[in-house]
């Protein structure tokens, strides 16, 4: 039995098929854009994407790029937070200072240069003087409460040395008999308020 007659446009058995037209791959303006290079003024981005066959205002040429720096500065931090959080714990630089207080404030300053550090001498000084009147004032706060009023061992309290000091003043400059009489006279009353 003889073959059908081929009808146009459809392929024979015997013939091969035929391959569909290949079109042009589409590109969308953003992808477009992120592939020049960001050197490039805009205006020639827009005249290279019309050679193409796009249509590219301005304003996204613009939105595209930032939105490629910020990506690209996002993931620049995010790396940098990985690898700190990958080695040992981050040092403050005051605790940096302090480590190292054998050394003077040039050798710290070259010590955490040569470790990445940014110091100034003037920071050394002030971490010290910081440290120093943190100290003093621990001691200060240490000599108030060891100097309590007198204890049940009849141990003196310094308010009565206080009070002692200033009898003593007043009996200076009023004369010694002329306080021997105020007291005298301040003992007589406080017996007639109790009593006694």
């Amino acid at each position: 039995m003889p073959a059908p007659p081929a009808r146009a446009g459809l392929p024979t058995p015997n013939m091969p098929k035929a391959k569909p037209p290949q079109t042009k791959a589409t590109i969308s303006n953003s992808a477009f854009i992120r592939q020049q290079p960001t050197t490039m003024a805009t205006a020639e981005v827009i005249e290279k994407g019309k050679a193409a066959g796009l249509t590219i205002r301005p304003g996204l040429i613009y939105e595209v790029r930032r939105a490629a720096k910020a990506k690209k500065g996002a993931t620049k931090k995010k790396a940098s937070v990985v690898t700190k959080k990958s080695t040992t714990p981050v040092q403050s630089k005051a605790d940096f200072v302090r480590a190292n207080r054998n050394l003077s404030p040039q050798e710290i300053v070259a010590k955490a240069k040569a470790q990445g550090i940014k110091l100034a001498v003037d920071y050394v000084y002030n971490v010290r003087g910081a440290d120093k009147a943190a100290r003093k004032n621990k001691r200060a706060a240490a000599k108030v409460t060891t100097s309590t009023p007198a204890s049940s061992n009849g141990a003196r309290s310094s308010v009565n040395t206080n009070a002692e000091n200033l009898l003593k003043a007043i009996g200076a400059e009023l004369g010694l008999g002329k306080a021997i009489e105020i007291l005298s006279g301040e003992r007589a009353r406080v017996r007639a308020v109790l009593g006694a």
